[in-house]
Parts: structure tokens; sequence; C-alpha cells
């Protein structure tokens, strides 16, 4: 009987383990942030050259609202997997320059130290995009809500100027918190 019970503690400290490895492999898999369609390129003047100056490096998200300062690193989707980073927040290449006409997609991981407290942002909070050159743009949240990986409409080229800035969210990460902001004349 005891050597029974023995094996069923063994059986159960394996089996916690396991769960717990799976859980940190979770954790930091690049691929929780990626949404199961890829978005349409958009016309973005930094792929087209016709961004000025002044706004052409994006290198700085700041949202005052969760006292939140994250460095802005440049990222593409290659062989359908997104690039992310733990440094940061993600700016995804083949969209707009923030605050030039279309929807420019900023993503990072929902950690402590970069965007956790993202879910705490609400309407009419203010986001700033500083640049290398010193210029900033700032932008005025219209709408947040959790959409699930397979959502990827959010992702889509708009007329206007926009951010789309989202973490991942929901039980085991399986959905995505996404904070929508029009540039703010």
């Amino acid at each position: 009987m005891r050597k029974a019970f023995a094996n069923l503690l063994i059986l159960l400290g394996l089996i916690g383990f396991g769960a717990f490895g799976y859980l940190i492999w979770e954790r930091n898999s690049s691929v929780r942030l990626q949404f199961n369609q890829a978005p349409e390129v958009q016309n973005s003047s930094l792929i087209s050259g016709n961004v000025p100056a002044d706004f052409s490096n994006p290198t700085i998200l700041r949202i005052p609202s969760i006292d939140s300062s994250l460095p802005i690193i440049p990222s593409k989707i290659v062989n359908n997997r997104w690039e992310s980073t733990k440094k940061g927040v993600s700016y995804l290449e083949t969209s707009p320059v923030p605050g030039e006409i279309g929807n420019s997609i900023i993503y990072g991981h929902n950690f402590p130290n970069l965007l956790k407290s993202l879910t705490k942002v609400k309407p009419d909070d203010e986001i700033y995009v500083d640049f290398a050159s010193g210029a900033t743009r700032k932008f005025v949240v219209h709408f947040t809500q959790e959409v699930g990986p397979y959502q990827s409409s959010i992702l889509n080229p708009t007329e206007d100027r926009r951010i789309t800035l989202y973490t991942c969210s929901g039980f085991f990460d399986t959905k995505r918190f996404v904070v929508t902001a029009i540039l703010s004349e």
C-alpha cells in the first residue's frame, strides 16, 4: 500500500513538473502574439520612402495612464512567424509609420516589464510615440477590446491615422487585448 502511494506521488510530481515546463515554454513562445492570419501589407510610407524625416524612425512608446515607456523594435513576419522581443514592443514594419495614413501595428508580450498593464488603458487615454529625431506624435485611445487570434480584421488597413496596440490576454494567453488609438492633430 505504501509503495503504491509513493508511486502515485512520484507520478503526480512528474505530471506537475511537466505542466510547469509546458507553462514556462508557452509563456516564452513568440507564437503567443501571432494572429492566425497575417495582415495585408499596407502602403507604408516607410517602405515607399515618403515619410517625413522627423517621423521616419519610431523609438519609444509612452502610455502615461499606466506609467509605461517602452522601446520600439522594428519587426517582421518571416515564414508566417511574427518576430517579437522581450526588450520592448514590436512595430510591424509592413504597417505604416505611426501617425501616417493607415493602421500602424505595435504589439508586445504581457510581461510585467512590458504590456501587462495594457488592460488598464481606457478610451480617451493618451499614447505617445517618440521618434529618433526628437519629434513626438500623440494618439488618443478610441476603444479597447479583447479578440481571439482568428479575428485578424483589427489589423486591416484603414483610411485614418491609427495605431493598433495589442498584447496577449485571457486564459493561457489565448486571446488578444487590443487598444486602438487615433492620431490627435
